[in-house]
């Protein structure tokens, strides 16, 4: 007869009060990476996967060939994409998931090295983490990254331990995930050196133990550790070995012109980055900063030699791809998220601090068992404390919000129109816009840095074809347009009438509709500029509709400062119910630039927004001095040149 089998043994308090320590931890990450997570558009490289994700593996393979980012996260946000769909909370999903996912691992890291409150503290750290929120909230491949660089250094950490045996299967996942961080992202080869160096620094303080107590089984193991760690790191480069000459090929051809900077500075911006994340000043952030660095040291110089040794390990997690960020003249601010891999291991040694700092503070643990528990917990609560505020600006500030391509679409759709066209000076903001907007026939990306005048027109001609408005999107002009070619063009082919600021997106509104009639000839100012002819629509409009206007300008002599026009529409004894004021030329033929007898067009647009109130208004012109606010006056003495009555009708 078959014996019973026994009972599973039930969990002790201690294990019990760790899960349910864990799950809470573990529910609050959840909750803090989903809070909200929706409520910001996808932004410019977000739409870049989405628009990826779409494709078929092969085409996947094809598109990453010849991206900057290599395709393992392309391939599983699309596998992820077709069980959860393509909103914005499904996409961006994969890497809150993956957020949540680097806490519990967290845990596990803070609690091999250091012991149960270790490994809570460092879960707990970084799970409110503004850092670590903020890229759990964005469809793209960083918190996926950090997990594939926890999991690798899950064995780097087991390697470095005494007692441990060298197991292979241990060996075949740090294979597995180094070869997938390669996959992910082509920064992970400093992942890989820091690894290294946290292994060294490890085996070199058991030999300073060895020598100062005794031989030590952390540095028996070496030989055939270090073996393990050679063939598992040649078995991840073999099975990146396909993609190799590809990743060759990407980072060499990877032209950015690097960023001049200040070092102290720099380092100190990037500290803030991993410690507080990118909606705090430095100032702002000094409080975090104190407390993380005091932890982090604590982490490093409390408990028993063995411990310290320990503690190597996430220093060198933590600095060793910070450094190497500036030794290959990496930093920048869009850079910054590179060092998400460094959340994890701060975490750690700030959780330690935690452990050690509530061990200290509990008093007659004996007699009064909660003293301990209640300290660890209060240390927490004051270290995340520092955080609050940059995971509200996180959430609430639209001075941190992502660029709003979602609002934009929006507002192009609000008064979509026939000829309607969305122009882009960058790549990729065709995938972003065209995820909110149904008809991407609208939609006109043009050539990455036009090589002259007439590529420009080239590219730009088609877009204006049988428009009736052009709203154009400018980001990132430094790098995608650095001679203003597409700008200029539209300068002198269309009429610029609104421009706003979206995020980092300069949003202008231009028409291309060439009907005009001769408005005005001849009229002079005292100070000697001329306006040769104005050229403009007076025919009724709706609102909606952009009246264009060719200034002719002339000046006898070189104004001596820099001059502003302006071209309201308003009644004779009222405010303006639309005007267009700024610099002549699209801002591209400032007043000090004239030469004695050049003439200047000016061409720009008054756009009849839709609060615009029905009736018959003039068009006046004039120019005003911004530092002041002054208008010239004419000849005549007056300060502004009427050319003539236009009539607004209700759409």
């Amino acid at each position: 007869m078959k014996a019973p089998s026994a009972a599973p043994a039930a969990l002790s308090p201690r294990r019990l009060a760790e899960a349910i320590a864990l799950g809470v931890i573990l529910l609050l990450a959840a909750g803090l990476r989903f809070h909200r997570i929706d409520a910001q558009s996808l932004w410019y490289d977000e739409g870049n996967s989405a628009r990826i994700a779409e494709r078929s593996i092969q085409l996947i393979l094809e598109g990453a060939a010849g991206d900057i980012h290599p395709p393992l996260y392309y391939l599983v946000l699309s596998l992820w994409r077709g069980v959860f769909g393509a909103g914005e909370t499904a996409l961006r999903g994969l890497s809150a998931v993956s957020g949540i996912g680097l806490v519990g691992l967290a845990w596990w890291l803070g609690r091999r090295l250091f012991g149960i409150r270790a490994g809570l503290a460092a879960a707990a750290l970084l799970a409110v983490s503004p850092f670590a929120v903020y890229y759990s909230q964005e469809a793209r491949m960083y918190a996926l990254l950090a997990v594939w660089a926890a999991l690798a250094s899950a064995w780097i950490v087991t390697l470095a331990l005494p007692g441990k045996q060298v197991r292979w299967p241990g060996a075949a996942l740090y294979a597995l995930a180094t070869a997938a961080g390669l996959y992910t992202h082509y920064a992970y080869p400093f992942v890989m050196i820091a690894q290294a160096v946290a292994l060294g620094l490890a085996w070199a303080a058991a030999v300073a133990l060895r020598q100062a107590q005794g031989p030590s089984d952390a540095l028996i193991r070496q030989p055939r550790a270090l073996l393990a760690w050679a063939l598992a790191n040649a078995a991840a480069i073999a099975l990146f070995a396909p993609w190799l000459p590809i990743a060759v090929r990407q980072i060499v051809g990877w032209s950015v012109a690097p960023q001049d900077y200040v070092l102290g500075s720099a380092v100190l911006d990037g500290l803030r980055w991993v410690v507080a994340g990118r909606t705090l000043s430095l100032p702002e952030a000094a409080l975090p900063l104190f407390a993380f660095a005091a932890l982090a040291a604590l982490g490093l110089a409390a408990g028993p030699a063995e411990a310290r040794r320990r503690a190597l390990i996430p220093l060198a997690l933590l600095s060793a791809p910070f450094v190497l960020l500036f030794i290959f003249k990496l930093y920048r601010e869009s850079y910054l998220k590179f060092l998400l891999v460094c959340a994890l291991p701060l975490a750690v040694l700030a959780g330690r601090s935690v452990a050690v700092l509530s061990t200290r503070i509990g008093i007659r643990a004996d007699r009064l068992p909660w003293t301990r528990p209640a300290a660890f917990v209060g240390s927490l609560c004051l270290v995340s404390a520092t955080l609050f505020g940059s995971l509200n600006n996180l959430y609430t500030n639209p001075a941190y919000a992502r660029d709003d391509y979602r609002g934009i679409a929006r507002h192009v759709l609000s008064d979509l129109r026939p000829g309607d066209r969305v122009w882009f000076s960058g790549p990729n903001q065709w995938e972003v816009y065209t995820y909110y907007d149904p008809d991407p026939a609208r939609a006109f990306p043009v050539p990455y840095r036009p090589a002259s005048d007439a590529a420009a027109d080239a590219a730009l001609t088609p877009a204006a074809a049988g428009a009736s408005r052009i709203y154009a999107l400018f980001y990132g002009e430094r790098e995608a347009d650095p001679e203003s070619r597409y700008e200029r063009w539209l300068a002198g082919h269309a009429f610029k009438a609104r421009e706003e600021w979206v995020g980092n997106i300069r949003l202008a509104t231009y028409t291309v509709n060439r009907s005009m009639a001769l408005a005005s000839s001849g009229a002079a100012w005292q100070t000697g500029i001329s306006l040769a002819s104005a050229r403009a629509d007076l025919s009724e409009v709706r609102r909606g509709d952009i009246i264009p206007l060719v200034l002719s300008w002339m000046a006898s002599s070189a104004p001596a400062s820099n001059l502003s026009v302006f071209a309201h529409l308003g009644p004779a004894d009222g405010p303006p119910v639309a005007q267009n004021d700024g610099a002549p030329g699209a801002g591209f033929r400032p007043t000090s630039s004239w030469r004695p007898g050049e003439v200047i067009i000016d061409q720009r647009g008054v756009l009849i927004t839709p609060a615009t109130p029905p009736g018959r208004y003039s068009l006046f012109v004039g120019l005003y001095d911004p530092a002041t606010g002054q208008r010239l006056k004419l000849i005549s003495g007056a300060d502004r040149l009427a050319l003539g009555e236009i009539l607004v009708r209700t759409p």
